[in-house]
């Protein structure tokens, strides 16, 4: 499924947020695509690095490692990115599902300054036109404390939550439904009760309903019969599989039962529907 935000709810707590913090937060969705940031620009240091193709995908590749760490662990870090600035990720989850990801992006330690700069220097000497150029640019980058880069996690996930409970983000209904319905039609030999549905798609029996009838134009479990049995119609037209196996492949094990509930559909028993249906054809 593909998650959804509310960009322009988003991007107002993303303001407001940085202007008490001052630090850089950029918003992507579950396929790693940006959703929103703040501020929108990114700071000279890092604007000159994306003027190179070989910076932009070494700050894609670096984005997209951070990713795939956080959607195989789950858990908010903090990383040192590709060009040597400190940064901290977190997943935002909806029922138990990583939806996105929040960054807190180039932050630069106050403690071990020297340190720090003589790692930047040799990572992103490479992306300038001069020294003084990049001593200007990383010097115009604000400086955290230590505890306060190590606090960035608890205020991602703290972020994370808020988004969660305040509804800026969401799955998207859309998406939901059409995978939904590509699940259904894959697997109607299977259980489609509303409880594995529910527990595929992580969403509840009520959501499950709303959304057949707005989309279906019916309940779940009535739709889910009306494909069981339009594949019914198919298999006993155009193959000699016997009734009881039809049976079986469209998810109706008992055999009364589909028998009773193919003739209430059509009007015809599966054997009469067959004999005057169009000529079989070899399977």
């Amino acid at each position: 499924m593909k998650s959804n935000f509310d960009a322009s709810r988003l991007k107002q707590f993303l303001k407001d947020f940085y202007a008490v913090v001052g630090i850089r937060i950029s918003v992507f969705d579950d396929e790693f695509t940006l959703v929103t940031e703040y501020p929108e620009t990114p700071p000279a240091f890092c604007a000159q690095i994306r003027k190179q193709q070989s910076g932009i995908e070494a700050c894609i590749k670096c984005d997209r490692d951070a990713f795939m760490r956080t959607s195989r662990n789950g858990e908010a870090h903090n990383y040192i990115c590709h060009a040597g600035l400190t940064e901290a990720i977190t997943p935002i989850q909806l029922d138990n599902h990583i939806v996105g990801y929040a960054i807190f992006a180039h932050m630069l330690p106050q403690e071990n300054y020297a340190s720090s700069l003589a790692n930047i220097y040799s990572r992103s000497r490479k992306y300038f036109d001069s020294d003084e150029q990049m001593f200007d640019a990383i010097h115009a980058l604000p400086t955290y404390p230590v505890s306060t880069i190590n606090s960035s996690i608890r205020l991602l996930e703290a972020i994370a939550a808020f988004l969660q409970i305040s509804k800026v983000t969401s799955w998207s209904t859309r998406d939901t439904v059409h995978q939904l319905d590509k699940f259904i039609k894959n697997n109607l030999s299977d259980d489609l009760s509303n409880k594995v549905l529910c527990r595929h798609f992580l969403i509840s029996r009520t959501k499950l309903y709303q959304l057949s009838v707005e989309n279906f134009g019916m309940g779940i479990t009535q739709y889910i019969t009306s494909l069981r049995i339009k594949k019914a119609q198919d298999l006993l037209r155009e193959t000699k599989y016997s009734i009881k196996d039809i049976a079986d492949k469209v998810g109706i094990c008992d055999y009364n039962y589909f028998c009773k509930l193919f003739k209430k559909t059509t009007g015809l028993s599966p054997s009469k529907y067959r004999l005057e249906g169009p000529s079989l054809t070899e399977f």
